[in-house]
């Protein structure tokens, strides 16, 4: 995508130089972020400087408490391309007809010897910094997000691994609530099973109101259809869109370009991170 090309969809200029002006005047930020990063922090915020600087600032702290998940974040590492062939994020190239992004996480059948929770926790969560740094399309960024998680072939065993980090998982989960410029429309759970039912036990305490009232549950697959056009969905959830291999597949060229903006580690540390504990 060309990026040079005027978008329509975006902040207004006049608060983003005051919202470039608060994160200057800020000693303890990064000494650089990424300009299509923070477009979107306030752009999700409508245009509301104090509300963007609020959540960026958030956002920056809670990295500290966890920093293992955000250090030595190479995409050609071993722990990372394990992580890559056991889950699939998938940020869908269409748009629904209220520009709406849609991002569908699935688990395909892999090799369970390769299933890390934590690499695979760290790897998403590189994968939602690379796709945060990109625009949405043409017309710059959408309204909304919905999250698509599909549980189908997520095993006992990959569950007992994640049970085992709990810690991690929680934390990550906390962190997507309240940290990334997003604003949520919807999630969506599909193939849901027993061992969903365990995962969202975990979770449960520590889900929002706001997550909890925007929680849907599908049997199958095919349950999206009822609120996503189908044009937008992949031919595996009932859709006419490329299959989730493919747009995968696609995806993965998309972040490896990102790999060097990733292995920054000084695009998320404060100055002094000394006062936060990793104790989450």
């Amino acid at each position: 995508m060309n990026n040079s090309v005027k978008k329509s969809n975006m902040p207004d200029t006049e608060k983003f130089t005051e919202f470039m002006s608060r994160i200057d005047n800020e000693p303890n930020f990064p000494e650089s972020l990424n300009q299509v990063l923070l477009e979107r922090y306030l752009k999700i915020n409508d245009n509301d400087v104090d509300n963007a600087f609020r959540l960026l600032k958030h956002s920056l702290e809670m990295r500290q408490k966890a920093p293992y998940l955000f250090e030595n974040r190479d995409i050609d590492s071993t722990e990372v391309q394990n992580a890559c062939s056991t889950f699939q994020f998938v940020p869908l190239p269409k748009l629904t007809k209220e520009n709406y992004k849609v991002t569908i996480i699935r688990f395909p059948k892999c090799d369970t010897g390769l299933y890390d929770s934590v690499h695979v926790i760290k790897t998403a969560l590189m994968m939602f910094d690379a796709n945060y740094t990109i625009y949405d399309n043409d017309n710059g960024f959408v309204d909304g997000e919905i999250f698509v998680l599909d549980v189908d072939g997520y095993s006992f065993k990959q569950f007992l691994d994640l049970s085992k980090n709990v810690k991690t998982f929680l934390f990550y989960t906390k962190f997507l609530q309240e940290g990334p410029p997003a604003k949520l429309v919807c999630n969506h759970v599909v193939n849901t099973s027993t061992v969903l039912d365990g995962v969202v036990a975990m979770v449960k305490p520590i889900l929002s109101k706001r997550v909890s009232d925007r929680l849907q549950f599908h049997r199958t697959g095919d349950g999206l259809l009822s609120f996503i056009e189908k044009e937008v969905l992949p031919i595996d959830y009932g859709g006419t869109e490329k299959s989730m291999d493919d747009l995968y597949a696609n995806w993965l060229t998309v972040f490896k370009t990102k790999r060097k903006y990733l292995l920054n580690d000084d695009n998320w540390k404060l100055t002094d991170s000394t006062a936060y504990s990793t104790d989450f």
